[in-house]
């Protein structure tokens, strides 16, 4: 083995044993009761062969032997015996059930780590990458494993005292029986070519459990389905995902029968030793060398030592197996500490603080093209800043920029003069607010589905109420059953909405958020008529002409909306080709005038119709 792998192996292994500490601390802080059961059971077991070896050998020698044995003797014997079968057989099956009920349990708990982690991480990159997104994936599927980490080192722990008694005794026997001892290692280096195999067939293949899992989903919700029954394309679809589930199978299989051709010959090599053990214990007993007792312990022994193994084979899979899941587990810890915010100023309170952009450009990971570059922008409090463009000039990209969802490629942004990222982040999302095309449908009450917006005041009926009529949202809500209390959804009985009244209680969920220093609204009344939008944008214009301490950030492609915004910036090629209002960027007869005119000309030829 190489330096590298060594070194590798290690980490895998220190990773292991941590991971499993802490598994076995939650699970502690779960239940202490059943822990402590659970230890005292897996303490006994270690024993219980062993005991109940020698108790059938000591009665077999007593019936054996002429002069008899004294009675006390031989029920010490008979208790003992039956104490280990009891602590083998039925303490066994007790400690199992109380560790799968603990693992369920920690599951729960592990899913959370995932997700609260995964919550922590201030950026999107992780959740937009494939190479991450597949850990992910990885993860999420092997928790179980992860979370009775714990219990697969302590059973292979009982497994391995258990069977250095069980050798430690046979070689009392005969020192050429503890031999079996070595053939243990043929089936644990075979279970280590398996599951380098299985978890390198499960890594080639997550991208396509994400693609057959993705699919299958999308006939599950009436968004996609919706469209996927029109076009009659759920064969086509179905056929993606059976082929990438197939791919998937195929490979798994095929490391599955690899790993069960490589056990099987460890196995081989096991029984060939045991048959040469009994062998030569018969030998033994024939040259009165040995007694019928010992080959009784001899036989008991050694098929319980081929079930030690194998518990000791099966529980070095399963810790395997919480290694390779370990992995990924540590690197999401790690991938967050690393991307935890490190800014702690607070945020600007004045409104005489503007946002700046200097020179900000930025490239997706894994792109070679930028999508921003050399951007300037001064946003204003108490002003209207609406950013127009054709669909890939950047405008969604500026907004995860000035939200912090990433990080400028080069450039910065500053706030009231303080750095972005100097900033303490989560106050920094505190102070901003949003609504977007691709909303969220909360099925929830409806008092909750728009008061998540902000979820200090969700239970606040009277500050939910006001961001409804802010909206425009009161005769939606005014005619459901229950008001504000109906629930949505049709996932849990509630009511079904429209895609415009869905929009419209996702604008109230914006406008739960009272003073924000940023209000984004990136193409948010998309299921709305034009009169309608318009009118909420003249809304949103008018409300930050009366907070001045509020930025409003319109994005839209309807021009004729975002005319009467203070300022109007043209983004086109991931530059700033214009900016101005609406009135001087017609009379510089540039890009923005020209898109005007035509979409102009094509609402009068739609109107004359």
């Amino acid at each position: 083995m190489s330096a590298k792998s060594s070194a590798g192996a290690a980490r895998s292994g220190s990773g292991t044993l941590r991971t499993a500490r802490h598994t076995f601390a939650l699970a502690w802080r779960i239940d202490p009761p059943v822990v402590g059961v659970v230890v005292a059971l897996s303490l006994a077991q270690t024993g219980a062969v062993a005991a109940t070896g020698l108790s059938q050998r000591r009665v077999v020698d007593a019936a054996q032997s002429a002069g008899g044995h004294p009675l006390g003797a031989l029920v010490l014997a008979v208790l003992i015996g039956v104490a280990g079968h009891v602590t083998a057989a039925a303490g066994n099956r007790v400690r199992y059930n109380y560790q799968h009920d603990l693992t369920d349990r920690v599951d729960l708990e592990v899913n959370r780590e995932i997700l609260t982690a995964t919550a922590s991480i201030p950026t999107l990159e992780h959740l937009e990458r494939p190479d991450y997104l597949n850990r992910l994936e990885l993860l999420r599927r092997q928790t179980g494993a992860l979370a009775g980490s714990c219990w697969s080192l302590s059973d292979t722990a009982i497994d391995v005292i258990s069977a250095g008694l069980s050798v430690w005794l046979l070689a009392g026997v005969h020192p050429a029986l503890a031999v079996l001892a070595l053939l243990a290692f043929p089936p644990l280096w075979a279970a280590e070519r398996a599951k380098r195999s299985l978890a390198a067939a499960r890594a080639a293949t997550a991208e396509d459990q994400r693609l057959e899992d993705r699919i299958h989903r999308m006939f599950l919700t009436p968004e996609t389905g919706k469209e996927i029954y029109l076009a009659g394309a759920g064969a086509v679809l179905d056929e993606t995902a059976h082929a990438a589930r197939t791919r998937v199978a195929t490979v798994v299989l095929k490391a599955r029968l690899g790993a069960i051709g490589w056990q099987l010959t460890g196995w081989v090599c096991y029984a060939a030793g045991f048959i040469a053990a009994l062998v030569l214990t018969t030998w033994l007993v024939a040259r009165d060398a040995a007694s019928l007792g010992d080959l009784m312990l001899v036989i008991t022994l050694g098929t319980q030592l081929r079930l030690q193994i194998r518990g000791t084979v099966s529980g070095y899979s399963r810790v395997a197996e919480a290694g390779d899941t370990t992995g990924h587990y540590l690197w999401l810890l790690a991938y967050a500490r690393r991307q935890r915010p490190t800014g702690t100023r607070l945020v600007p309170h004045t409104p005489e603080h503007a946002i700046q952009v200097q020179d900000v450009a930025f490239t997706y990971p894994g792109s070679q093209e930028p999508v921003l570059s050399g951007v300037n922008l001064t946003l204003r409090p108490g002003s209207t800043v609406a950013v127009v463009g054709v669909n890939g000039a950047g405008k969604t990209t500026l907004i995860k920029l000035l939200s912090g969802m990433y990080a400028p490629t080069a450039g910065r942004i500053e706030v009231g003069g303080v750095p972005l990222d100097e900033l303490d982040t989560m106050a920094w999302r505190r102070r901003l607010t949003g609504a977007f095309q691709d909303f969220v449908r909360f099925q929830l009450p409806v008092r909750h589905t728009v008061g998540i917006g902000d979820p200090d005041a969700m239970d606040n009926r009277e500050e939910v109420a006001r961001a409804v009529h802010e909206a425009g949202a009161d005769p939606i809500v005014n005619r459901l059953p229950d008001g504000l209390d109906t629930q949505l959804g049709t996932v849990y009985g509630g009511a079904e909405l429209s895609q415009g009244q869905w929009q419209r209680l996702a604008l109230a969920r914006a406008l739960m958020r009272r003073h924000p220093l940023l209000l984004v609204l990136d193409e948010p009344t998309a299921a709305l008529d034009p009169l309608a939008e318009h009118e909420l944008y003249e809304l949103f214009m008018r409300q930050a002409g009366a907070d001045p301490g509020r930025i409003t950030l319109l994005v839209s492609h309807r021009f004729s909306t975002v005319r009467g915004a203070d300022h109007i910036v043209v983004l086109h090629g991931g530059r700033v080709s214009e900016q101005g209002t609406h009135a001087e960027l017609l009379v510089a007869g540039g890009h923005y005038a020209e898109l005007y005119r035509t979409q102009a000309e094509a609402y009068q030829e739609e109107g004359s119709r």
